[in-house]
């Protein structure tokens, strides 16, 4: 009987290690995943990545939808604030910060924003910053994590006019 009491116990133990490292590591490993990716697409930190309209074939953003337009920006805050600016486009739009434990700790979208075009420092944990002017404040809970843009395509005929208000959005180091 203490054999097997033994045995359970032991089981109990390695399966609640695993799942706390799962836990811990996962996040992690999909954002190193994502940083490599990124590499190979030429892509580099601090810069916003507008990808096409998504097709069958299109994978540069996970679980990509075909009715939306995307904008990345993997950031790195440890030598400076990021400022983010993007104009509305008269449909659904959403800017979402993910932190480098894939944490979702921000999301603005067109219904909330409060000036066109939308304005936003993003600063590193524990970072001062100069006067904002008139941007929004965000602190990040990392240095180094990921900004992504949404744009609904409402109409196929606005595919044009909504690429060209995408591209005008970007994200660069401030100061």
């Amino acid at each position: 009987m203490r054999r097997w009491l033994y045995r359970i116990l032991a089981t109990l133990v390695l399966a609640a290690v695993f799942h706390v490292l799962t836990v811990m590591a996962f996040p992690r490993v999909i954002m190193v995943a994502f940083d490599s990716k990124s590499k190979d697409l030429g892509w580099v930190p601090n810069v916003l990545h507008h990808s096409p309209r998504v097709t069958a074939n299109s994978r540069s953003t996970p679980r990509p939808s075909p009715d939306l337009l995307y904008s990345m920006c993997s950031y790195d805050l440890s030598k400076a604030p990021l400022r983010i600016s993007a104009s509305m486009p008269g449909t659904y739009w959403s800017l979402s910060f993910f932190a480098s434990n894939t944490d979702n700790f921000f999301v603005i979208n067109d219904r909330e924003v409060k000036t066109n075009p939308v304005d936003i420092l993003l600063v590193g944990p524990g970072t001062s910053y100069k006067n904002p002017g008139n941007a929004q404040v965000v602190t990040s809970p990392s240095s180094k994590g990921v900004a992504l843009i949404r744009i609904l395509i409402t109409d196929d005929n606005r595919i044009e006019e909504l690429t060209a208000i995408q591209k005008q959005a970007f994200c660069r180091p401030e100061g």
